[in-house]
């Protein structure tokens, strides 16, 4: 899911949450938008430099890596440590819960984009819609997608092959789909 929609949604939650838990909101909101700092941390550490919008493009690219350290703070036992951190210390609590949050509307988009691939490759024939070609690797990429939120229509999607793919990332300086 793009930076964006998890700030969006983030945000939306904590508001919400605001007349319940008062300024617990705000830690809602932190845990859920700065759990994604381990991409720009590890990006950091692996490039050697500090620049969150190379970053940023570097993980907008077609095939970006998906090395673990790239999502530690996302791993179960950091999320769990989180909640027990926050059984001890109560002001914690909406931390791990927002961290909690960020990572179910990290596996609910997968879900739902998994989905929505399969059935736009099915619907393309497995083919590249730029060149033909069927040799795989062909993948769905997101070719359009609503300025906030995910869209999961099949139709907002373009099997392409790796060669294409790479090419429409370039042109677009990244993909319009997130992390």
């Amino acid at each position: 899911m793009r930076v964006r929609d998890h700030a969006l949604i983030s945000t939306a939650s904590a508001v919400l949450a605001t007349p319940l838990i008062g300024r617990g909101a705000l830690g809602l909101w932190a845990g859920s938008v700065l759990i994604d700092a381990d991409h720009y941390v590890w990006y950091c550490l692996k490039h050697r430099r500090f620049s969150p919008l190379a970053a940023a493009q570097f993980f907008n690219q077609a095939d970006p890596p998906q090395h673990s350290a790239t999502r530690a703070l996302h791993a179960p036992a950091v999320l769990w440590l989180a909640l027990l951190l926050a059984l001890r210390r109560r002001e914690l609590l909406p931390v791990a819960l927002g961290m909690g949050l960020h990572v179910a509307l990290d596996a609910q988009h997968r879900v739902h984009m998994d989905r929505a691939r399969s059935a736009a490759l099915a619907r393309d024939g497995y083919s590249c819609q730029a060149c033909g070609t069927t040799t795989p690797p062909v993948a769905a990429h997101v070719w359009r997608q609503p300025r906030l939120l995910p869209s999961y229509q099949t139709q907002n999607l373009i099997s392409l092959c790796v060669r294409c793919h790479e090419a429409a990332h370039a042109r677009s300086n990244g993909p319009v789909s997130w992390i």
